[in-house]
């Protein structure tokens, strides 16, 4: 049998109120007989269990958003649960700790490796306040503890990463590490200027530098040979050094200053000395 228009018609708007009563009814009723307190979530997995939370979604949630929380909602997790969050932890995510990995309380027992992986695999003890604090996983009070060591940090080494002296600190692996400079600073040496390697100054470091700065060598005394003043301050090594090498030589200004000497009129002719000092200083030959 067929329908007319206008026998249809009533039909659907009778439908049509029918579904908007639903769905009047279900706005009235309680969220927690409409949607699973519980669900599933891509990122974190099982969703905090909301089994024994108050019925009226409300409280806690805005109404535009499920993942949204209301600005006026408070809870206090040192009264409700007696862990206080510090730090970092009072802006990290409730899933972080409340997922489906078992009860909170079991690896709250375990302490920090209970949230957290040990990345030095045991070798350093499990108390990580020794080194971390709930603010940040930066290493804290590492400078005084390392000055307990044959190596006191000092200088640029107090902020220098530890893998770089200790190659397998990721792992968490710190002992064995060398303390003679060449070790470290062998890239250093091989690019210096004067030319460390063919002078075979690629060890003892400290005969020249220390460890506040490598550009230049304050340990290293010119005066205790030859002291350098007036035009001397300004020379390049090379200019007394030729070729880099920086062997032993004469400190007498005549092995360095012959030609000056040659050129100059009448010295050679006059037999001038060849002490030059009994006529010129540092500042001039003039």
């Amino acid at each position: 049998m067929r329908l007319s228009l206008a026998q249809i018609q009533p039909l659907f708007a009778r439908a049509a109120c029918a579904v908007l009563l639903l769905a009047w009814t279900l706005l009235s009723v309680q969220c927690e007989t409409v949607l699973p307190r519980q669900s599933w979530n891509l990122e974190w997995g099982t969703m905090v269990p909301h089994t024994k939370f108050p019925g009226d979604c409300g409280i806690c949630h805005v109404p535009e958003r499920w993942d949204i929380i209301r600005d006026d909602f408070e809870f206090d997790h040192a009264m409700e649960t007696g862990y206080a969050l510090e730090g970092a932890h009072k802006v990290a995510a409730c899933l972080r700790c409340h997922n489906d990995r078992g009860p909170v309380q079991a690896y709250l027992a375990r302490g920090c490796g209970g949230c957290h992986v040990d990345f030095h695999q045991g070798s350093l003890g499990l108390d990580c306040t020794k080194c971390h604090n709930e603010d940040h996983w930066n290493p804290i009070g590492l400078i005084l503890d390392h000055a307990r060591t044959r190596f006191p940090l000092t200088g640029p080494h107090a902020v220098a990463p530890c893998e770089s002296c200790h190659e397998r600190a990721t792992v968490g692996e710190f002992r064995g590490a060398q303390v003679e400079c060449h070790f470290c600073h062998q890239e250093e040496a091989a690019r210096a200027v004067p030319n460390h390697v063919i002078n075979g100054w690629q060890r003892d470091c400290t005969r020249c530098h220390n460890h506040l700065t490598w550009a230049q060598a304050p340990g290293f005394n010119h005066d205790n040979f030859f002291p350098l003043t007036g035009a001397h301050l300004n020379l390049s090594c090379l200019q007394c050094h030729p070729g880099g090498r920086f062997v032993p030589i004469s400190p007498l200004c005549f092995s360095c200053h012959q030609q000056d000497y040659i050129a100059a009129p009448n010295h050679v002719a006059d037999g001038y000395s060849t002490n030059c000092t009994d006529c010129h200083n540092t500042v001039a030959w003039k």
